[in-house]
This record gives structure tokens, C-alpha cells and sequence, in this order.
């Protein structure tokens, strides 16, 4: 499985593939529009676009709104491109994978800010059983998915 960082867990092995920043996706003409980054409290009158899933799942909620004790409006959609299309339709604003939304955003179809000074990053990491964490086409799995990432997606950053 290939996700989040996982919590300490003793009968799998986890491996680091890498860490990318999650930026604050907004319409074109946004106010928050100028913003060289966003805080949460700037946030508190949108409707949070994710997709459906826990919200202890979702970083933006997890790590920033809650601790700031933000509570959004939440709407929900299954595929990126369907959030990519309310936020630039303008029914609510998300929180994506910078290498997720950047050729919306290159076509101005949509805006992103960083969220806070330094950013809201997560990690990547493959995570499977301890049994087959040490087979050899485990480690060429991880080695094709981090050379493939290091190539192809802008912004990361290999763990």
C-alpha cells in the first residue's frame, strides 16, 4: 500500500519513497488572491473541498485548522479533477499534493497558496507486510517509484 506516514505498527515493514508539500488550491480572482501564503484563520467562512475520507485523514484539518480551532464547512468529491472543478467553479477551496494540481495551476485554471509561513508537508511511504518487506522486487518496487517520482513530479523531496 502507498500512503501517508503510518502510525507505529510492529507486524509491517514501511518504506520511505518521499515528502511533498500540500498547497491551498483557490479560484482565480480568490481574495485570499495576492496572499504570498495563508494562514488557518483566514480560512474560517470557506467550505473545505476533500476527498471522502476521516478527517483526522486529512492534513490541512488535522494539522492546521483544528489546532487552530477552525472548524470548516465540508464537501466532498471522489476524484481530484471533480475537486479541481468546484474549487475553480468556485463552490468551496481545497488542499492538494503540489505536484497534484501544478499544470491546473500553470493554465490558470485554478490558484495555490502555501499554507502557513513554512508550508504543510506530508510523506509518502509504501507499506507492506514484514513477510514480504524483505523480498528483493520490494526494494526495485521502491527504487522505480522514487526514481520515477524524483523525475516526473515537480517539488518533491526523496526521503
Amino acid at each position: 500500500m502507498i500512503g501517508s506516514a503510518p502510525a507505529k505498527r510492529r507486524p509491517y515493514a514501511v518504506r520511505p519513497l518521499f515528502r511533498f508539500e500540500i498547497l491551498l488550491v483557490l479560484p482565480v480572482g480568490h481574495r485570499l488572491r495576492s496572499k504570498r501564503f495563508v494562514d488557518a484563520h483566514e480560512l474560517a467562512d470557506e467550505t473545505l473541498i476533500t476527498y471522502p475520507v476521516p478527517e483526522n485523514r486529512i492534513d490541512l484539518i488535522r494539522e492546521v485548522l483544528t489546532p487552530a480551532g477552525i472548524h470548516l464547512q465540508r464537501r466532498t468529491a471522489e476524484l481530484t479533477v471533480a475537486v479541481l472543478q468546484l474549487v475553480a467553479s468556485r463552490r468551496g477551496i481545497a488542499a492538494l499534493p503540489n505536484w497534484g494540481v501544478k499544470s491546473y495551476v500553470d493554465h490558470d485554471y485554478v490558484l495555490a497558496k502555501r499554507i502557513g509561513r513554512t508550508g504543510l508537508w506530508s510523506e509518502l511511504h509504501a507499506t507492506t507486510t514484514k513477510a514480504l518487506g524483505s523480498k528483493p522486487f520490494l526494494d526495485d518496487f521502491v527504487g522505480i517509484v522514487r526514481g520515477t517520482a524524483q523525475s516526473g513530479l515537480a517539488g518533491i523531496q526523496l526521503l
